[in-house]
């Protein structure tokens, strides 16, 4: 029978603007002590898979530090205090200039449920139009973001290939293919 470990202390061990990581002593099921499983305290994510009213997926190529490459991404970003929804809507208006007609939630997803605290909220972005210009922070600013629009057709082939390698977006790729039935 599976049993959940009891947490007997939680610490900060690094607090930053940019990455907070817990260190947590957790007694395990058979009676023994770990004294340093180390958490990161991660904000919640929220994904857009936009598409156009012309059935286009609108995707943004950018440079991801953490693996040191260029990715194929659907639209997303961290939030804290605004809604799920609110927050996808407006990561895909600054990354890529396009807003949304209408938001369906397609679910949650753990990011990496053993060290990371945080949930993927995924949705269906349809009847994108173009009504602005991208709003990119700083460091997205410093090296860019291109926006891809891509046919179902050359989405799925993308998923298949790996060419959008990020778990968030193969997860949200294939939910969003499966609830509009491609």
């Amino acid at each position: 029978m599976i049993q959940p470990w009891t947490l007997l202390s939680s610490e900060m061990a690094f607090d930053h603007r940019w990455y907070k990581l817990r260190r947590d002593t957790v007694k395990l099921p058979d009676g023994r002590v770990v004294d340093d499983y180390f958490v990161s305290e991660r904000p919640g994510v929220a994904i857009a898979v936009p598409l156009t009213t012309e059935n286009n997926v609108i995707l943004v190529r950018q440079y991801k530090h953490g693996v040191q490459a260029i990715t194929l991404e659907f639209p997303a970003g961290t939030f804290r205090s605004e809604s799920p929804a609110t927050a996808a809507a407006r990561e895909l208006e600054e990354e890529t200039g396009y807003s949304p007609n209408s938001m369906i939630d397609l679910g949650t997803c753990f990011d990496d449920s053993s060290k990371n605290s945080n949930l993927v909220h995924i949705f269906l972005a349809s009847g994108c139009v173009l009504t602005g210009r991208q709003r990119l922070d700083e460091l997205e600013a410093a090296s860019g973001i291109e926006v891809v629009l891509m046919s179902l057709q050359e989405v799925t082939q993308a998923l298949e290939d790996g060419e959008i390698k990020s778990m968030s977006s193969v997860a949200a790729g294939y939910k969003a293919l499966r609830a509009i039935g491609a």
